[in-house]
């Protein structure tokens, strides 16, 4: 592999882990093959000798998995997801181009938190041969590995650099939550319709204002034009999150204001913003908030479409509670925050 000393500072975070990773399973081969036996294990597979690793492995195609482990009797695409949704098309090309290999090849996704695969895709032909998965009891509603496992291979061996990966791997959110109610919340989908069932007094908040909100994605809420220059406020739990200066910690409660695009003054008010507050009913709860990272550039660009001006954060450990009532104001204090903040900013500037 490249110099990772030397790795370009253009590369996106998912590109930098994956080098990294590639790096670290080089000096650590051991630990590839811990690596190849877990998912093998999990698959019900027999496993192979672990050979090497290898990022971004095809020079001449289009179809780029973030790396392939090369064993003596097979090979694994591997697909890592962070922070972006997995696309079909991204699963249906990689498993296409793995039944065409002339060496038995698999295809695993290992993910940081819920992915909904579709159903016709893990009962293709193509997925019964050539997509590794888990079938043990542990995770069971999972169809892809989870790197909050990986993080526990990594964590437990006992070399310096495997240490050093793990404090890298918790940055990047992919410790396991430790919540003894909650802390499932991004792997199981039983959890995620509990959680959603604590929007209640949100909804019903927006309801009283006349304004329509519905549950959306894996845990969250769609609030649709609360005010007649915001189009959409969308509230969610989250494992990870773009901005790296944050007070508050992995998982997050987070709300993205959507500003219609022909609203500039609104756009322009929330550009650059960087703050913080604590709840006035719950002190505890520290609400931060940080312009888009696309920031001025939304100035430049004319499009009617919603523009992402500013994210609201806060540490969902403050907010969930063993009690359904009190997780619900909880949650209701954040989003009325949030709401009356947004527009304190845009219409006093």
């Amino acid at each position: 592999m490249s110099n990772i000393f030397l790795l370009p500072q253009s590369l996106s975070k998912r590109e930098r882990f994956a080098f990294s990773w590639e790096y670290l399973l080089e000096n650590i081969p051991d630990l590839g093959q811990e690596l190849v036996d877990f998912m093998t294990q999990r698959a019900g597979n027999s496993s192979s000798e672990f050979i090497k690793a290898t990022t971004y492995p095809y020079t001449t195609s289009a179809i780029q998995p973030d790396i392939l482990l090369e064993c003596q009797d097979f090979d694994i695409l591997c697909e890592h997801r962070l922070e972006s949704e997995l696309s079909k098309h991204s699963l249906d090309d990689l498993l296409k181009s793995a039944s065409q290999s002339n060496k038995l090849t698999y295809v695993a996704l290992i993910s940081n938190s819920y992915c909904l695969i579709d159903t016709e895709i893990l009962e293709s032909e193509v997925a019964v041969q050539h997509y590794l998965r888990p079938r043990d009891d542990v995770n069971t509603s999972m169809s892809y590995f989870c790197w909050q496992d990986i993080y526990a291979l990594v964590a437990q061996s006992s070399v310096r650099l495997a240490h050093e990966f793990a404090e890298y791997m918790h940055f990047m959110d992919m410790q396991p939550w430790q919540h003894s109610v909650w802390g499932n919340l991004f792997l199981s989908p039983n959890v995620a319709n509990r959680f959603s069932s604590n929007w209640r007094q949100v909804i019903e908040y927006f309801d009283g204002l006349a304004v329509t909100s519905k549950l959306s994605g894996y845990s969250g809420l769609e609030v649709i034009y609360p005010l007649p220059w915001l189009q959409l406020l969308y509230l969610h739990a989250s494992r990870s999150v773009q901005h790296n200066d944050l007070l508050s910690v992995s998982p997050y409660l987070v709300a993205t204001v959507w500003v219609k695009g022909d609203e500039r003054d609104r756009i322009k008010a929330l550009q650059g913003v960087s703050s913080s507050f604590e709840l006035p009913e719950n002190p505890e709860i520290m609400v931060e908030i940080r312009a888009s990272v696309a920031d001025g550039l939304w100035m430049v660009k004319t499009s009617s479409r919603p523009k992402l001006a500013a994210t609201y954060y806060t540490s969902l450990d403050r907010v969930v509670s063993a009690n359904s009532q009190q997780m619900q104001q909880n949650m209701l204090h954040f989003v009325k925050a949030v709401f009356n903040h947004a527009q304190s900013i845009t219409e006093s500037k």
